[in-house]
This record gives C-alpha cells, structure tokens and sequence, in this order.
C-alpha cells in the first residue's frame, strides 16, 4: 500500500532496518534504499516514496541537505531521521524548522520505533483518505458539471456549455482544442433493468476505451470526457487538443461489451457546431438497423443517402393489416410485419433513416385509424412510446422493433374483438397478463411505466384501471406478488431470508421485513418456523 525508501550509508543499518520491522503489517508493500544523498534524491524524484527514513551524515550529500531539495517536489512524502545521541539536538531542531515528521534514534529500540513509525502510517492514512475524499468530491462535481453542460448542448444552450467549460477545465480553454462527440445506448438482448449509477459508469468508462482506441494515448487524449445520460442512452463529449487526428483503423480492433452501440460523431473545433454533432452521433446510433453486424458507427465512414421521396406503405399491404386486426389473426400479423422489417432495411441502404422512421409511423397510423373507427379508446392501445416514436430507442435490430409492433397490433386487435363478443373485459384479462410478467422479472425493479410500454397503454389509464378493477393501486398488486413468492421460497429449507429478499427484488433487507410483517403479520424468520425451519 505504501512505498518507503530508505538512505543508510552503513550497509549493516541499511539492510537491518528492512528486517527489523513487520513491514508488511505496517502497510509497508515496497522498500527501496540508497547508500547516500544524492542517490537517495534520485531514486526519490523517480520513485516517489510515501515515506523516507534517512539517515543525518553520509558522504556527498547529507540527508537534511536531500530533505531540504525534497520537500517542494514531494509535498506529500513523510521524512523521519536516523540519528544517534550525537546529531539528536540537530534532529530535534529540523524538526522544529518543519519538513520532517519525527526521528529514530540510534541504536534502535524496537518499541520505541515501532510507536514512531506507527505514528507515521497512521499520518500517511489520514492523509490518503483524506485526499481520496477530496478527489472524490471533486470527481462528484464535476460529474454534475458535466452533465448539465452536455444537457445545455442537447438543448443548444451554448452559453451555459461555454461557462461550464471554463469552470471546469481552468485555463485549459485559454489554448487550442477541440471536442470529439460520442452517443452511446445499451439494448441487452434480455431487456434487464439497470441502475443510473452502473448505467452512467459503465458509459463513461466505454467512451474512454473508444476515445483510446480512436486516438490513441498519447499527448492527445482528452483532458476531460463530460458526459450525460439519459434512460438508455449517454451522450458524451471529449475536449482534445487542438489537431488531435482520428485512427480509423484503430477502431476496427476495439471490442465492445454484449449489448452496446457507440456511435462517433465528427469532431467539432468551436462550441457553435457541437449541438449538431451531437444530435449527428445520435443519428449514427441508428444505422444498426441497416448493419445488424456491426456496434460502432463512424461519422464520415457511413454512406451518405440521398433522400428520394417517402418510403410507402404498399396499399395492398396496409389492407392486409387492417384484415387481420379485423379478424383477429395474429400469425398473419406477425408474419407480415416481419416481412416489412426486411424489406424495410433492405430499402434503408439507399434512403435515410428519417425516411425510415416516416415509413414506420404509416404503420403506427394504419392501426391508429383502426382503433378511432371502432371507437376503441386511444389511451387504452396507446403507449406514450409509440406516439413519440422513442420505441426505436429499445431495439438493436429492426425485426426486435417489428416484432414488438406486431404484438401491439395483436393488442389492437384483441381489444376490438373483446369489445364485440360477450367475453371477459379485457381490461380484466391484462391483470394475469401482468401478473405473469412481474413474477417472470420478480428479482428486478419494475415500474408502472414498464408494464404500459410492456402491454400497450398509457400509465395513467393503467393505473385507473387497477383503482377501478381491483380497487388497489399498482404499487400494492406488485407488493402482494412479491411478498407471495417470498412465502414459497421460504417455505424451501436451502434459502437464506436473505437469498429470498433479493430474489424477490429487495435491495433492502430491513424494508423486506417491514412489508413482508405489514402483508402477512409475521417476520420472515417467524413465517419459516411455522413451517420447522
């Protein structure tokens, strides 16, 4: 953990210091010697020791001489002298002139210099914890920073990026730069939840591994890397110096972790053209529908389109949709949607995607239409995904994205023939249709928002749905899923309460408690011994 140098002209002194103490114990990892000064200044500048014990007199230079040219280059290095009763009054001054930590007097006694050195690890971890504190304050500031002045460039606020910049990076803005813009999204082929925390790490250290491999690491890598995430997608920027040139073929060797998509927009010289560049990279992410194969987009590598018009839906096609909605044929409409997806991409390689996205909302609007013609209320169909369009942003191919529209469609469908047949409500079907899907995802944090995207319906006529249905707000039904399963599990000998607190989705054991006793009455360890466990 530390390293510690120690200067003994004497080679007997030198060599029985490094044995005379359980270094290792100490947090003493590394020992490094000298046998003058002017070697020891050396290997100190080199090295840069956590702690010095040097000796007073030795040939060519002297240790308070060595310790005099030290202190400014190495502010955070401890100094203890090695001295015998002849030099302990000129000890005892130095130390009193500051820059040395204590002494050791010659001949040692173990206890005696144990205390000190002691006393000097403790020093040196109060110090390191400190400074791991302050850095870690700073690293926490300047990731707010950071993501508000990416946030300001999404937003075109050129002005609040321009101050950020300057508080940041102090006069680094005061000589040449430029910024390197990256987007980057995450679409695991599993769909598993994620935190903030992990999702915004993981970015930041994925831009890092892309910006070395693009640039390389040498005397230009960025300075900083300032980056903003949101939901599935980081946007981040790189400040380079001035002049930094891209690798392209570097980037062919760079491996990405399963499920990730980078895109690298063209670097930008002025804060003018970054909102832009930004907004270009995002666009860039969307090309994986053209190259299924592929997860790192170039800007400048990508073939430019040509617009030449819209994309349209064959008439012939959206009659066919509109027929299996109508009779209620959902094979029909999961082969055909997934014939549109190839021929979609197959058509993307000489259009742009915004064409694409156009050719993908006609689809959205045949069913839309549908619903509006057999008054089918739009908040009970319609998820606010679909009428944004952000649905793109959960697929890595286009056939995930059709697939997921035709099972939308399904849902059209399903609600038409409900609403003309004696049948159960479907309103009262989708409870087991979420109940299933909770407890298939029982261990992850499942929002109301994820089950209205999951199931096709706006999050406020969902919930009214569970009020006015089963007379139980959403939070409560996922709640006596959970604490259900819980009971089944701990029904099962070889499960620690603790196994079954996270398997049903708690990350806190003591809120674990809490519901399961305010649900059944009983702590878990009490439900168990009911059951002789």
């Amino acid at each position: 953990m530390f390293t510690l140098l120690i200067v003994e002209d004497e080679p007997l002194i030198r060599t029985g210091l490094q044995h005379y103490f359980d270094w290792q114990a100490l947090g003493v990892t590394r020992i490094l010697d000298a046998d003058n000064g002017g070697i020891g200044l050396q290997t100190a500048l080199r090295e840069r020791p956590d702690l010095i014990i040097t000796d007073i007199r030795m040939p060519e230079m002297d240790g308070l001489q060595m310790l005099e040219k030290l202190r400014s280059a190495l502010p955070d290095t401890l100094f203890i002298i090695l001295t015998g009763f002849n030099d302990f009054d000129y000890a005892q001054r130095a130390i009193r002139l500051g820059g040395v930590h204590d002494f050791l007097l010659k001949p040692l006694e173990y206890e005696e210099s144990l205390a000190t050195l002691m006393n000097a690890i403790g020093t040196l971890n109060t110090r390191r914890q400190a400074r791991e504190e302050r850095e870690q304050l700073v690293r926490q500031a300047n990731t707010g920073l950071g993501h508000s002045m990416v946030k300001a460039l999404l937003d075109e606020e050129i002005a609040v990026w321009e101050m950020g910049l300057q508080e940041l990076l102090g006069g680094l803005d005061e000589r040449p730069v430029q910024f390197q813009p990256f987007a980057l999204t995450w679409l695991p082929a599993d769909g598993a939840s994620f935190s903030r925390k992990w999702f915004r790490e993981e970015a930041d250290k994925l831009t890092e591994t892309a910006l070395a491999a693009l640039y390389g690491a040498g005397p230009t890598a960025a300075s900083r890397v300032l980056l903003y995430a949101d939901g599935r997608k980081a946007y981040a920027v790189a400040v380079l110096d001035a002049g930094a040139q891209m690798s392209g073929d570097a980037a062919r060797d760079l491996t990405l972790p399963a499920g990730w998509f980078v895109a690298c927009g063209q670097p930008a010289t002025g804060a003018a053209s970054l909102p832009q560049a930004l907004h270009d990279a995002d666009s860039l992410l969307y090309r994986r529908f053209c190259h299924p194969e592929r997860r790192l987009f170039l800007a400048g590598s990508e073939q430019s389109a040509v617009p030449s018009g819209r994309l349209l839906l064959a008439n012939e096609d959206r009659q066919r949709l509109l027929d299996a909605m109508q009779g209620g044929q959902p094979e029909c409409l999961q082969t055909l949607m997934q014939r549109l997806a190839q021929e979609l991409r197959d058509q993307l390689a000489q259009a742009t995607m915004d064409q694409g996205f156009a050719y993908v909302q006609e689809i959205i609007a045949v069913a839309i239409r549908f619903a509006h013609l057999h008054a089918i209320p739009v908040e009970g169909i319609y998820s606010e995904k679909l009428l944004k369009l952000t649905c793109v942003d959960d697929f890595a191919t286009l056939e995930g994205l059709f697939d997921w529209l035709a099972a939308w469609m399904v849902h059209v469908s399903a609600v038409y023939q409900a609403n003309n047949s004696s049948a159960q409500p479907l309103d009262t079907q989708i409870f087991e249709h979420i109940e299933a899907y909770i407890k298939a995802h029982i261990d992850q944090d499942i929002t109301l928002q994820m089950v209205a995207d999951r199931f096709f319906y706006n999050p406020s006529y969902l919930s009214r749905i569970f009020k006015r249905r089963l007379n139980k707000n959403y939070m409560r039904f996922v709640t006596e899923i959970r604490i259900g399963y819980a009971m089944e599990c701990l029904k099962q000998p070889d499960y620690l309460v603790t196994d079954v607190c996270t398997m049903c989705g708690y990350k806190s054991y003591k809120h674990f408690v809490k519901t399961f006793r305010a649900i059944t009455g009983k702590t878990p360890t009490d439900f168990r011994k009911k059951w002789g466990w």
